[in-house]
């Protein structure tokens, strides 16, 4: 993925490990663990589990990769960031301690309204009055019903009911980030994120109700998240992040049983986010900026369909280099698969 660094200034190379404690009975203890130059997602792992050494911040994560790269890059530190650990919560920083990025997760045998509450209630209050950029958040069993609702549906909850005690009801919308939401088939919650103290708006699709939005019919709480961000840079360049898409319009599911239709939708709406978000030209095969993709399959048989009709709008180079391919239930039990996106210029 194209790293948040970008707009921020020079790499620093691995300054080696830090000794530290023992951390099992020290509550609330936020301590350096390592100087690191970059913090990664790795999918295809037998489990998931956060590592922190002279690489960096890698959370790996038990989600199958169908092609494409396995590692997913999101951020190179600028010179004399850290990693810092808060128990279940991994925050990379710079020098100056500002949080630019982290990770969490959790083990999640049951709903999981309330783990997500824990995990971000844990986030928001360690960044202070920064923003939220981007979120990725793996649910356990997404589409299950556990303890009557759906895994989904809990989640939204638990989500809500930490943004609102955080922002306040008033302002939580303003602040919501871009985001996606995909099933892991492993009792875990975990929650990755990019986040920090430049220039962010957020956009919603003019085809669609914007999530938090909802009706009832989708559950007590609507899922919080704006469909895109797009961060401004120091020297004038720009981020912007597509939240996870998917074949809905105003807010039912379009194409039901049919590949190929929810593949147009969810093309055409990533076309008008896009341009909501100034990147018009974000799926242009000739694209002059830098870009990666991120696409979630419900179904391992929907992949060479799938990268097939990707590289007839984007082109070849990038729907095989530029693009990651992972098997994934997606937020609604109908939805066949799901695309994101980073593009930077």
């Amino acid at each position: 993925m194209i790293q948040a660094s970008k707009l921020r200034g020079p790499v620093a190379k691995v300054k080696g490990a830090i000794d530290t404690p023992d951390l099992a009975n020290l509550n609330n203890l936020m301590e350096t663990l390592v100087k690191t130059p970059a913090f990664r997602l790795i999918f295809g792992r037998e489990a998931t589990a956060c590592r922190v050494d002279g690489s960096g911040l890698s959370a790996g994560l038990a989600m199958p990769v169908l092609a494409g790269r396995p590692v997913d890059r999101l951020l190179t530190i600028p010179e004399g960031g850290s990693v810092q650990r808060l128990g279940a919560l991994y925050l990379v920083k710079t020098d100056e301690g500002e949080v630019i990025g982290g990770f969490a997760s959790l083990p999640c045998p049951g709903p999981v309204e309330s783990v997500a509450r824990q995990i971000y209630g844990e986030i928001l209050p360690a960044l202070g009055d920064q923003a939220l950029y981007r979120m990725w958040n793996f649910v356990p069993h997404i589409n299950a019903t556990v303890a009557g609702r759906e895994q989904y549906q809990s989640f939204n909850v638990g989500r809500c009911h930490a943004f609102r005690e955080h922002y306040g009801e008033a302002a939580m919308e303003s602040r919501l980030p871009a985001a996606s939401a995909v099933g892991i088939d492993e009792p875990v919650l975990a929650v990755g994120f990019l986040t920090g103290r430049g220039p962010v708006a957020f956009f919603e699709n003019p085809h669609q109700v914007p999530a938090y939005r909802y009706p009832e019919q989708y559950g007590p709480c609507s899922p919080s998240f704006a469909r895109g961000a797009v961060v401004t840079g120091v020297d004038g360049g720009s981020i912007g992040y597509l939240s996870g898409t998917s074949s809905i319009r105003g807010h039912e599911t379009i194409g039901k049983g049919s590949l190929e239709a929810q593949f147009g939708t969810t093309l055409e709406n990533i076309g008008a986010i896009l341009e909501r978000m100034g990147f018009a030209d974000g799926l242009d095969p000739d694209w002059a900026g830098e870009r990666a993709f991120r696409v979630y399959l419900r179904n391992p048989g929907d992949l060479d369909r799938v990268r097939e009709r990707f590289a007839s709008v984007v082109g070849e180079t990038a729907a095989e280099a530029d693009t990651m391919y992972l098997q994934a239930d997606i937020c609604r039990s109908p939805l066949l698969l799901e695309i994101e996106g980073v593009f930077a210029r």
